[in-house]
């Protein structure tokens, strides 16, 4: 599905929700308001001069590679996606954020459980980029305890020589650089509500497809999952299913017992 040309970009701090991006073949982009995955990266405010110096290029390139402390975050990042280590990705989301978001945990969780499903390995290729001026995060559904200054881009090859990359908000609090993500607010816990009864819904539905689901594909959604390839998974349910991407989603999270309860 994601051939080399092809990137499918993951915003894990723009609004929680139970839908999950659609991948790029699908040729549509989710809107932030209603999920958690965007499509591709925040466009850069522009430039006041249409040529800049091969210095401020060589600036640019060399701010791109991020400090230590930031590259390290993306470390321990892709290593708790990698593990599904819900305690280590806990520990790097800022203190402000997880104080606010409080008895919320269910929140907290499922958007931990989709961040998850992210196709993800331990090869992978980083950089940082400025949160731009025109991206505002917060909304009446969400708050931001730590404000997101930066955005991590972590880029990963895939068997097909295509690339996958997953986009971070980040920001710093009390000097230490932590993931940045949002606090529901109680109309966002009212529409995160809303979403999981409907998200319930989807999943019996997903639970008859994937009862129903025979060879040879089954064998082949299997062997994607165990390559941790679930982008082609699901779009392998897509073209011989005839199901919608969430559906998809929860038919693969089903086979591969990641269901959520």
């Amino acid at each position: 599905m994601l051939k080399a040309s092809g990137t499918i970009f993951a915003m894990l701090a723009l609004a929680a929700a139970a839908a999950l991006a659609t991948p790029a073949s699908a040729q549509q982009s989710a809107a932030p308001q209603q999920s958690p995955w965007a499509m591709r990266a925040p466009a850069a405010a522009p430039h006041g001069a249409a040529t800049r110096s091969a210095q401020a290029v060589a600036a640019e390139k060399e701010a791109e590679k991020g400090t230590p402390q930031q590259r390290e975050l993306a470390r321990k990042i892709v290593y708790a996606m990698y593990a599904k280590d819900y305690a280590a990705l806990k520990q790097l989301i800022a203190p402000s954020t997880m104080k606010c978001i409080g008895q919320n945990q269910n929140f907290l969780d499922d958007r931990i459980r989709q961040q998850f499903d992210l196709p993800i390995s331990k090869n992978y290729q980083v950089t940082v980029t400025e949160k731009p001026a025109n991206v505002i995060l917060a909304n009446k559904y969400f708050a931001y305890p730590m404000p997101a200054t930066h955005y991590v881009g972590i880029a990963f090859g895939t068997e097909d020589s295509g690339t996958i990359t997953v986009n971070e908000w980040i920001g710093q609090e009390n000097g230490h650089w932590y993931e940045a993500q949002p606090c529901p607010t109680e109309l966002g816990m009212q529409r995160f509500a809303k979403l999981q009864r409907m998200g319930a819904q989807g999943r019996e539905r997903a639970k008859g497809y994937a009862a129903h689901v025979q060879e040879p594909l089954k064998s082949q959604l299997l062997a994607l999952i165990a390559k941790r390839d679930n982008a082609d998974a699901w779009t392998l349910c897509v073209k011989t299913l005839h199901v919608d991407y969430q559906t998809a989603h929860e038919i693969v999270a089903i086979l591969a017992g990641d269901e959520a309860d």
